[in-house]
């Protein structure tokens, strides 16, 4: 830019923060909220810049730093967006330091900021931990500054429910997601299916994981795992085998081997290696064969992938899961 003569601008100086915390390099932020404006006098840092600066200090659990940013902000007379207070209560509930985070809570009220869904589920999502009568209360309290809850609202109060055993009402409040306006998404899908595992209840959990097939929001590896073995150890095989079939199938190709494992061990699988091998190349090749189509004639749709049905493998890679 120097040999350009083109100036710094705070637009240039914001781009360099957020490709910082975009590299999850947060500790260069600080170094360069301070250098570069004293080396070029066209950046004076805006909201957006100390937003950047708060965020990577809430990334680094230094949310006392950030809150000494909203010091200098109101010193200087900088607008604090309702993001930037949500960004430092969220760190401060994660450390565990729940007064604090009440503290920049009663602050928001007191501010001139609006406030809205993802700062209540902030606190929605911390009350999770405790009676779900919290979580209701935080829910019907949206409705008073006219806020209108969303599946991560309702999600809570479903997990809520799991926490406390009362399964029957987590169904209740899934099943009546479309009643409040929202639609059930990965998450949605894979709390009650785990919930429902660990409840014994696999014939349900089976149930959701056909719903969350039809609708492309397949749970992870860990969650649908489990519903493999409960259902082998009920004795429903015909359904385990179902659901072997469908993820070899919806899964990317490097998770098959890991899939046939678990079929294999579980007494659903060839017995034999010639067996396995065979299966396992028939399944590669189906997928080379969707994978050719979806280059070929898919491209041009946005939504050929599921974007929030992300699966984890042991190794902790993550890989999308197809429709």
């Amino acid at each position: 830019m120097d040999d350009l003569h083109t100036p710094r601008t705070v637009v240039s100086f914001n781009a360099m923060l957020y490709a910082c915390v975009q590299s999850k390099c947060y500790e260069e932020v600080p170094l360069l909220f301070v250098e570069l404006p004293d080396l070029y006098d066209g950046i004076v840092p805006d909201k957006i810049s100390y937003g950047i600066l708060v965020r990577s200090y809430c990334e680094l659990g230094q949310p006392e730093k950030a809150l000494e940013v909203l010091v200098k902000m109101e010193d200087e007379k900088k607008e604090i967006t309702t993001i930037t207070y949500t960004t430092i209560m969220n760190s401060f509930y994660k450390k565990g330091m729940i007064d604090e985070a009440e503290k920049v809570w009663a602050e928001m009220l007191k501010s001139s900021c609006q406030l809205d869904v993802a700062a209540y589920n902030v606190r929605i999502m911390n009350a999770i931990g405790e009676d779900v009568g919290k979580v209701k209360d935080l829910i019907d309290e949206m409705g008073n500054f006219g806020l209108t809850p969303d599946t991560i609202s309702y999600n809570a109060m479903m997990t809520c429910y799991c926490r406390n055993g009362n399964m029957e009402e987590a169904k209740k409040v899934f099943e009546g997601l479309e009643g409040f306006g929202c639609k059930p998404n990965a998450a949605s899908f894979r709390t009650l299916i785990y919930h429902l595992c660990r409840n014994g209840e696999y014939e349900d959990g089976y149930k959701i994981f056909k719903q969350s097939v039809a609708v492309h929001k397949i749970s992870d590896f860990g969650t649908l795992k489990h519903l493999a073995e409960g259902l082998v150890k009920t004795k429903r095989i015909k359904e385990a085998k179902e659901l072997f079939r469908t993820l070899k199938k919806k899964f990317h190709p490097d998770l098959l081997s890991a899939w046939m494992k678990v079929e294999k061990d579980l007494g659903l699988g060839p017995k034999d290696e010639a067996g396995q091998a065979k299966c396992f190349h028939a399944l590669n090749e189906y997928h080379n064969v969707i994978g050719n189509f979806g280059d070929r004639f898919c491209s041009r749709f946005s939504n050929y992938w599921s974007e929030d049905a992300v699966n984890v493998m042991p190794d902790g890679k993550k890989y999308r899961v197809a429709r």
